[in-house]
């Protein structure tokens, strides 16, 4: 009876955790000075959505702030340029550097 109580305790905890995360949604990013603007929103462990112009480095914004233990997914949108909502967007869990930040 002791053991399947801890391991619901445990499941309860672990689950509880995943649930408490929020999506910080960011959204028309032009540059990296906005994103570390807008990024004051974001707590460290929430589900991060970027959609940024295709101008800033994928690889930069990956390193610097996402977790790279977890999934990242990207998807460029390159061929229409000229439509509003279009240019790259990033989806991982927030986890950022610090010296992305100085």
């Amino acid at each position: 009876m002791m053991r399947i109580n801890l391991f619901f305790l445990l499941f309860i905890l672990f689950f509880a955790n995943f649930a408490l995360s929020k999506v910080c949604e960011l959204s028309n990013i032009k540059n990296l000075k906005s994103l570390k603007e807008k990024l004051k929103i974001c707590d460290k462990g929430d589900k991060l959505y970027l959609t940024y112009d295709i101008k800033i480095k994928t690889e930069k914004l990956i390193v610097n702030l996402c977790s790279l233990k977890d999934t990242i997914i990207s998807k460029e949108e390159i061929n229409i340029v000229h439509k509003r909502n279009s240019g790259v967007s990033l989806i991982c869990i927030y986890e950022p550097d610090k010296k992305f930040f100085n």
